[in-house]
C-alpha cells in the first residue's frame, strides 16, 4: 500500500522537519488545528500517530489556509478524487511547454477543474514555487521536468478518506486559531520572515505577511494559550521572533529547504519551535 505523502508541493514544506515537530507533538483529547496547512505533512503525521480519532467517524481536525486555491484542492481531493484523477491523467499525457503556459493562461471556476490545474501547475513549475502577482495571478515559469510525477492516485484516495475526518476552510489564521479551545492542539507553520532580500516566500497569496501579521498571530497563540490549548509553532530563528515569543519554550533546529527560487536559499537553515507545553 502507498504511504501517504503530500499531493503538493509548498515552500517551506515540513517533511524534513517532521521527527523534530513529531516528539514534540503533544497527546491531546480536543481537536486538532491547523491554520497554515500547506502540503499537510505535519497533518498526516498526527492522524498516523492518532488513529483512534480518524477511525472515530466524526470531525476531529480543523484545517485551513489563506489560499483558495489550495483549499479548494483539498476539498475536491476529499470529495472528487477519482473525477480529478480523470483530469490529472489527461493534463499528464498531454504534458508540454505549450500544456503548462495554456494551462497556466487560463481560469477555471468548476472546483474539480481549478484543482486539476492548481496541482498539473504545482508539480510542474519552477522549484514547486507557489507565487502571484499582486493581481493574484499565478506566474511562476515553466519548471522542465523530464517525466513529473503528477499525482497518484492512491496517494489522492488516502488523502480523500482522512479528509473526511476534517472541516476544511479557506480563512486567516486568526479565525482558525480563535476556534482553539482548552484540550485542543494547534500547530502553525506560518510564512517566515525573510532571511535576505531575495528569499521571500509571503508572496504566497497576492497579500504579504508582514511582521506586523507575525505579531498577530503571536497574540492569536497568547490567546490560545490562555484558554487552554496546546500549541507548537514553527519559525525562522531570529531576534523579532524570539521577542515575539518570550516566555514560551523555544528550541533551535536545523532543516534543509529543497524549495525556493534561489539556490542559496534552499540549503540549510536555522528554524525554531515554539511551544506553550513542557
Amino acid at each position: 500500500m502507498t504511504i501517504a505523502s503530500p499531493f503538493v508541493k509548498a515552500a517551506g514544506g515540513k517533511s524534513k522537519l517532521l521527527p523534530e515537530i513529531m516528539t514534540r507533538a503533544p497527546s491531546f483529547q480536543g481537536a486538532y488545528h491547523e491554520p497554515f496547512l500547506g502540503g499537510g505533512s505535519v497533518f498526516l503525521a498526527i492522524a498516523a500517530a492518532n488513529p483512534e480519532k480518524t477511525a472515530a467517524g466524526r470531525i476531529w481536525a480543523n484545517l485551513s489556509d489563506a489560499n483558495p486555491e489550495l483549499m479548494n484542492a483539498y476539498e475536491v481531493v476529499r470529495s472528487h478524487s477519482e473525477k480529478l484523477c480523470g483530469k490529472l491523467k489527461a493534463l499528464k499525457a498531454s504534458y508540454s511547454q505549450d500544456t503548462y503556459y495554456a494551462v497556466r493562461s487560463r481560469e477555471e471556476t468548476e472546483p474539480v477543474a481549478r484543482a486539476a490545474r492548481f496541482i498539473f501547475l504545482n508539480k510542474i513549475c519552477f522549484n514547486g514555487l507557489y507565487r502571484v502577482n499582486s493581481k493574484g495571478k499565478f506566474n511562476v515559469p515553466f519548471g522542465k521536468y523530464k517525466n513529473p510525477r503528477i499525482y497518484d492516485p492512491e496517494v489522492l484516495s488516502i488523502w480523500g478518506t482522512l479528509l473526511l475526518g476534517a472541516a476544511i476552510r479557506c480563512e486567516d489564521f486568526g479565525a482558525s486559531i480563535g476556534r482553539s479551545a482548552k484540550g485542543d492542539f494547534l500547530y502553525a507553520d506560518p510564512p517566515y520572515l525573510p532571511r535576505s532580500k531575495t528569499a521571500d516566500f509571503t508572496s504566497y497569496t497576492s497579500d504579504k505577511f508582514t511582521l506586523s501579521d507575525h505579531e498577530r498571530l503571536a497574540a492569536s497563540l497568547v490567546s490560545a494559550s490562555g484558554r487552554g490549548a496546546l500549541f507548537l509553532c514553527s519559525q525562522g530563528d531570529s531576534p523579532a521572533i524570539r521577542s515575539l515569543y518570550k516566555g514560551f519554550s523555544i528550541s533551535q533546529v536545523s532543516v534543509r529547504h529543497t524549495v525556493g527560487a534561489k539556490a542559496a536559499s534552499r540549503g540549510k537553515v536555522d528554524e525554531v519551535l515554539i511551544q506553550n507545553y513542557a
